[in-house]
């Protein structure tokens, strides 16, 4: 339906009733003319509006697109994360099982250690209980040991017990074969240091007991072991003189002789 211009309706109005003047029909268009302009300024204001409204729906959109691409983000890295949890979490009971079996490994390698000290001490206290109760608070018994020692071959035992009497009894009558005794049971073990240290004790504390001419004879021998030839030649000589009626000299001489060979051999002797 056609609309009529607000203006011709106006005036068809007033025709109709018969009393229009100029003025009427001026006011009528004033009239007019505000109306058009108030329609003109809402239909502005229509188009304004929806322009705005599809602003708006175009902001909607994008705002909902945006929060479902978010969403999947959110989501994909939500799964991610979880997965390295349980990753984490496996790890994590895989360590846990490790440490419990290296705590379990360490708890029985030390009651093993345990175990093993308790033996030793056990052996310990039984090798103390067969030797010191039984050690002999006297001379006799102490050189009648250390001979049973020295027969079944025991050094070590045969040692502590003379060592035992010289240091109980330094001036017993069995003290210088004691001192011999020891020296000779280095020597058997082919430490000549040891054993001509003691037989240069035995010298020095025993100058005049029967065993000087022996002590004398084995320092000798192992000062050619230890190759200083020069002295062991003059100590060789020296029992030959001192002690012609000991069956030592015939040794040392024989002894001497040897040894006035090596002196110029540098491998064999170094003094």
């Amino acid at each position: 339906m056609k609309k009529r211009p607000i203006l011709t309706l106006a005036l068809v109005s007033l025709l109709g009733a018969g009393c229009a003047t100029k003025g009427d029909v001026q006011a009528v268009a004033t009239q007019n003319t505000r109306l058009r302009s108030d329609l003109k300024a809402m239909e502005d204001r229509y188009a304004d509006a929806t322009k705005s409204m599809d602003g708006l729906r175009q902001v909607v959109d994008e705002a909902n697109a945006l929060l479902s691409r978010n969403s999947a983000d959110l989501g994909s890295k939500f799964e991610q994360q979880t997965q390295e949890i349980a990753l984490l979490k496996g790890k994590l009971e895989e360590a846990h099982h490790a440490i419990q079996a290296l705590e379990k490994k360490l708890e029985d390698q030390a009651s093993q250690v345990v175990d093993r000290v308790a033996v030793l001490e056990q052996n310990q206290q039984k090798i103390v209980d067969k030797v010191a109760p039984t050690m002999p608070t006297d001379a006799a018994g102490l050189w009648t040991a250390a001979q049973e020692f020295q027969k079944s071959g025991e050094r070590p035992q045969m040692r502590r017990y003379l060592n035992e009497l010289l240091k109980g009894f330094p001036m017993d009558a069995r003290a210088p074969a004691a001192r011999l005794a020891i020296g000779k049971s280095f020597a058997d073990e082919n430490n000549h240091r040891q054993a001509a240290g003691h037989y240069q004790k035995l010298l020095d504390d025993f100058p005049k007991s029967p065993e000087v001419a022996e002590a004398m004879y084995l320092l000798g021998v192992s000062f050619v072991e230890l190759k200083f030839c020069t002295d062991a030649q003059s100590i060789f000589i020296d029992v030959t003189r001192r002690f012609k009626a000991s069956p030592h000299a015939k040794n040392a001489a024989t002894q001497a002789r040897a040894v006035r060979k090596l002196l110029d051999d540098k491998t064999r002797c170094t003094s």
